[in-house]
């Protein structure tokens, strides 16, 4: 895919639906094309013999997936795309995690999505966008999926020879369309019931933040909607705090009943507002603006990246083959079998390769949740240890007036002693302590008739933490 070229293909229930993004300079990115192919069957036309028999050989190979992919290909003129799938296909979790994982955020939110999955035992597809960042949380959007349940579109996409360079979540791209429209970014707290597609989905947005994203799906009836709508708020209170609820958006292209409207209001306790979608491929436009924006989540199974990779790679290949082949073919027409041989060589040393690097990743994911939960357990260094030890080693008549603790580095230490000497005594009793590696001393001043000091001590490197 071109760099100043987006094509997004959004799965929905009824079909498939794409559009293509271009960059224009200073105008940004703009809509150049899109369109909606259904998964529905042809319509049956009257024909020979000959042509009723090739139809019924295609509908015999093709599956409607397979059909609307195509279509899609044909239409948006690439091979490369960003997918983008409905909650309903997703697990999908807003988690608020410590700034100091920053660094491991992927192996950490793997590990939470692992804990959450009610699939158990199967390799997941995991994907992760920070949302928001303060010095001490970072608010993550989370998504994840078992790479089995990619299987029938991977087979569709396949087979119209498809290629998935990223997968987003689609209520991501709704919310990236309705920003503006909707005015979501104003303080306060949202709530998003929306019907686009597969059933319900409800959004929960702080200062234009979602911190919380769930699929409701269909309902039986109104009761079980709100039933699921009282326990979704709920769980966002739980998870980012109470909060007065400035809005409350229906987002629907039918208005909902007054029953249903009625019955919300009274859980909210704010006025429902009903509002159409601007644009029906809203969602899909949004994923490929935040593709041109570099947005983060990523969703793609494992063993569509690599096929990714393999197919850059074989058409590299492929190139050099074939003009080693014309050049060979003018000398040698018997080196015309040549090509073939090789790309059958190639593809069981693939297969081998293949083999190998999958139970390569398995060990090294293995070891990687092991650091990491060994990195999540040891508290020998945490703030509080080093405070408790701190305190300890105090002597009677010094002051503790500051502590500033950096988890990689060390701690500093201000304080204020009656005589100079308790500060050289607390000075030698850190530095014989084997958890500090050096112990500097800056004073005794005095001031007032306090001996004012500051001790930076730090941590030997080299060492589990």
């Amino acid at each position: 895919m071109a760099k100043r070229d987006v094509i997004a293909v959004a799965v929905e229930k009824a079909g498939l639906r794409g559009v293509r993004f271009v960059l224009r300079g200073r105008d940004g990115w703009a809509r150049a094309d899109g369109g909606f192919w259904p998964f529905e069957q042809p319509e049956e036309t009257e024909a020979g013999a000959e042509g009723d028999a090739s139809a019924e050989a295609i509908a015999e190979e093709e599956s409607p997936t397979v059909r609307a992919a195509s279509a899609a290909r044909s239409a948006l003129g690439s091979r490369q795309i960003v997918l983008s799938l409905p909650l309903s296909r997703l697990l999908v979790r807003v988690m608020r995690l410590p700034v100091e994982i920053k660094d491991e955020l992927e192996s950490a939110v793997a590990l939470q999505m692992d804990k959450l999955s009610p699939f158990p035992g199967e390799e997941m597809a995991v994907g992760c966008e920070v949302m928001s960042e303060t010095e001490q949380d970072l608010l993550v959007f989370a998504a994840a999926l078992p790479e089995a349940v990619f299987g029938e579109i991977g087979v569709a996409l396949e087979a119209a020879k498809l290629r998935v360079v990223r997968t987003d979540a689609t209520i991501l791209g709704w919310l990236r369309s309705w920003y503006g429209p909707l005015q979501l970014s104003r303080p306060g707290r949202r709530v998003i019931l929306t019907d686009v597609d597969d059933g319900w989905d409800l959004l929960v947005l702080d200062h234009g933040v979602p911190v919380l994203a769930r699929g409701l799906g269909v309902q039986p009836d109104e009761s079980a909607l709100i039933r699921e709508i009282t326990l979704s708020l709920l769980n966002a209170e739980l998870d980012s705090g109470a909060g007065d609820i400035k809005e409350v958006l229906v987002v629907s292209a039918k208005a909902p009943d007054a029953s249903l409207t009625d019955k919300l209001d009274s859980v909210t306790g704010v006025k429902a507002q009903h509002v159409v979608p601007p644009d029906a491929d809203g969602g899909v436009s949004g994923v490929a603006l935040r593709t041109g924006e570099r947005a983060a989540l990523d969703v793609t199974p494992q063993a569509w990246r690599d096929a990714l990779k393999e197919s850059r790679i074989r058409r590299k290949v492929l190139t050099g083959v074939g003009i080693a082949a014309a050049l060979w073919a003018v000398f040698m027409a018997v080196l015309f079998a040549g090509p073939a041989v090789y790309r059958q060589m190639t593809a069981r040393v693939r297969e081998k390769s293949r083999a190998h690097s999958k139970a390569y990743r398995q060990v090294a994911d293995t070891r990687e949740r092991v650091n990491l939960i060994l990195s999540y357990t040891d508290r020998s260094r945490s703030p509080l240890e080093i405070l408790r030890l701190t305190s300890a080693y105090l002597p009677q008549g010094i002051t503790l007036i500051g502590f500033n603790y950096k988890r990689e580095d060390g701690v500093r230490i201000s304080g204020e002693a009656d005589q100079a000497m308790l500060v050289y005594d607390f000075k030698d009793v850190l530095t014989a302590d084997t958890l500090f590696e050096t112990v500097a001393l800056t004073g005794p001043s005095i001031s007032r008739g306090k001996h004012k000091f500051d001790v930076d001590a730090k941590f030997k490197t080299g060492e589990a933490q």
